[in-house]
């Protein structure tokens, strides 16, 4: 029987609040006997992979086909921008009326069991904190994204309580700090510049904009907590290792009951609520003036030790192979190359899946930030074991999950882009690769997706140059210069193997009379029509060719002069033919001489060339006098 599998949409999964919520998720999985599919943007770089990130990242919710899995868990609050969550309510705005069993985490949505945190209980309490025990009066609040439900409800949590106090929220004291740090920064800059006195306190919606204010305070000579109070949110362990006071989320409880909620809702048991609270935690520490408690730092310390190693030891790799990767030149190196990446970076599963355009000659797909239906797996491993480059069905999202699996999964997908040409994702085991990692093994992936595009497109173009050096634009027959660069070639070919090398000379009739008539534009039309008659040639091993004008050749082996001779009407044929059966405003027909012999060593093309003029002109005197007559 095949296992249960729960989708999640998050973004930023390689921050710490939803790296916990996913190590949750994975245990979780485990004990539920699920496989668990997180499908993840990264929601929140300050450096964009390209100048079309918001698109390119949001595009991997469009993926997954969600009515095939048993359950979703969706994370609204992480989305870093509104091109993301406008996204993300568009992929689940179909399960609203299916029935299908789905959890949010903060965020009520129509369809959905929520499961939620009581923030405001704890923004009351460190903004009663803040105004009882340290005297604050002027406070300012550093908010999430407009769209962040959650961050808007820890406003009007710290409104409340200052309208108990008779005090009021300044609006030029409420910024927008995006979620991130540069976000914060930007944000304490604008309270700054307002030209009024410093606050007394900042309230953050999160830690690292909180820490971000502190350093930009810090610049300005303004000290933490001295002349003014800092509070985030989330308890990072950098925040509490820095004596900042935060708030404490069981995110791992959520990511738990998350999973059992689903599990039981897929048996059948629906959820008794619509919504459930977790209650949240107060930790207080120096950056509000209070003495910092050590119950939480112990294990944030070992926790950013892991961290620091990990850093050096990311830097070191990405210095290692961001030069290695960026120069691939072809599928085959592609493969090597990540080959070798994905073993110095120890990540045991991984999946490389492309759109096959990028490396290998396709129906001609435009660029687009979309996946085509049909991907490409250039490179995979799991636990040792290699998959051979395949094409599959996009809806398998990879060909390995198809196999039954002993044990459960974790996998996440993140979408790889350049500019606003998608090139496919990569699947990876939620691990080393997905945590503080997985931005520079997008990167570095990236890098090479980069190299190995432009690569198959200037070989392409080369290719495409090379062709239409060779070839008549108009007809799209072999030109003069083709026919002087490949015939040579097929002389020396039938010479070898002892063969009759046949040249046929053409003139068309008529073409000053259909120019000074007609115009020269039905003119050229005369000559396609007669490229197109001729092209019952290229059946018979013999390549036509115009060489200028009203001028055409054609060349190649016959096995015999008998069989060269049946050309000469082949082609009479295939005129009279198109003339009949593609009526135009004249006949189409032309003056034919045919030299056929098997060459011998001071034989040349030159000669091929006369001896078929010659038969051509006869053709032409003989027709003109039978007209005569």
């Amino acid at each position: 029987m095949a296992r249960k599998r729960i989708a999640v949409l998050v973004a930023s999964i390689d921050r710490e609040y939803q790296q916990d919520f996913a190590s949750a998720l994975q245990s979780a999985g485990v004990q539920n006997d699920v496989d668990i599919c997180i499908f993840n943007s990264q929601g929140h770089m300050n450096v964009a992979i390209s100048t079309n990130s918001e698109v390119g990242e949001s595009m991997i919710y469009d993926l997954p086909e969600l009515e095939e899995f048993d359950g979703i868990i969706s994370m609204p609050a992480t989305m870093g921008n509104d091109v993301a969550y406008r996204k993300m309510e568009e992929v689940l705005s179909p399960l609203k009326k299916s029935g299908k069993p789905h959890i949010s985490i903060d965020v009520p949505q129509e369809g959905a069991v929520c499961i939620t945190f009581d923030d405001a209980i704890s923004i009351r309490e460190l903004t009663e904190h803040l105004i009882s025990e340290h005297g604050a009066r002027r406070i300012a609040f550093i908010t999430g994204p407009k769209n962040a439900n959650v961050s808007e409800a820890r406003l009007a949590a710290c409104r409340e309580i200052l309208e108990k106090h008779g005090l009021t929220l300044n609006e030029e004291l409420v910024q927008d700090g995006e979620w991130t740090r540069v976000g914060g920064r930007r944000a304490a800059e604008e309270i700054l510049s307002t030209g009024g006195m410093v606050p007394d306190a900042v309230i953050c919606a999160n830690d690292d904009m909180a820490l971000s204010v502190i350093e930009c305070f810090n610049e300005h000579g303004i000290r933490v907590p001295r002349d003014v109070r800092v509070t985030g949110f989330d308890a990072l362990r950098e925040a509490v290792m820095r004596g900042l006071t935060t708030v404490c989320r069981p995110i791992d409880r959520s990511a738990r009951m998350a999973v059992d909620l689903l599990c039981k809702w897929i048996g059948g048991e629906k959820p008794a609520q619509e919504e459930y609270v977790l209650s949240t935690i107060p930790i207080y520490g120096e950056s509000c003036g209070c003495s910092q408690s050590l119950e939480h730092i112990n294990d944030k310390l070992r926790a950013l030790g892991t961290e620091r190693w990990n850093m050096e030891t990311i830097l070191t790799r990405v210095s290692m192979f961001s030069g290695t990767l960026a120069g691939v030149g072809d599928e085959q190196e592609a493969a090597e190359k990540i080959r070798e990446f994905v073993k110095s970076w120890d990540i045991r599963e991984l999946y490389l899946c492309v759109d096959p355009a990028i490396c290998r000659e396709t129906d001609g797909r435009e660029d687009g930030m979309e996946f085509p239906p049909e991907m490409l797996l250039l490179y995979g491993v799991r636990n040792g074991r290699e998959y051979k480059p395949a094409l599959f069905d996009r809806r398998d999202l990879v060909p390995a999950m198809q196999e039954m699996r002993k044990n459960t999964s974790c996998l996440v997908f993140c979408p790889l882009y350049y500019r606003n040409r998608s090139f496919g994702y990569v699947v990876m085991e939620l691990g080393s690769g997905t945590g503080a990692a997985l931005y520079s093994v997008l990167m570095l992936l990236n890098g090479a997706l980069i190299s190995l595009y432009l690569q198959t497109n200037i070989k392409k173009y080369a290719s495409t140059i090379a062709n239409m050096a060779v070839h008549d634009i108009m007809t799209g027959m072999l030109n003069r210069r083709g026919y002087m660069e490949l015939a040579p070639k097929a002389l020396k070919e039938a010479r070898r193997e002892g063969k009759c090398f046949t040249v046929i000379s053409m003139d068309m009739d008529h073409m000053k009379r259909i120019n000074d008539t007609y115009g020269h534009l039905m003119g050229d039309e005369a000559i396609c029509r007669m490229g197109k008659a001729l092209s019952v040639l290229e059946k018979h091993g013999i390549t036509p060719v115009h060489i200028s004008g009203d001028e055409f050749q054609a060349f190649g082996t016959t096995e015999s002069p008998e069989k060269a001779k049946t050309l000469i009407p082949l082609i009479r044929d295939s005129l009279n033919r198109m003339n009949r059966e593609d009526p135009w405003i004249c006949e189409i027909s032309a003056s034919l001489g045919i030299y056929t012999a098997v060459p011998g060593e001071e034989d040349g093309l030159d000669e091929y060339m006369t001896k078929a003029d010659r038969e051509m002109y006869a053709d032409k005197s003989r027709r003109k006098q039978e007209r005569l007559v």
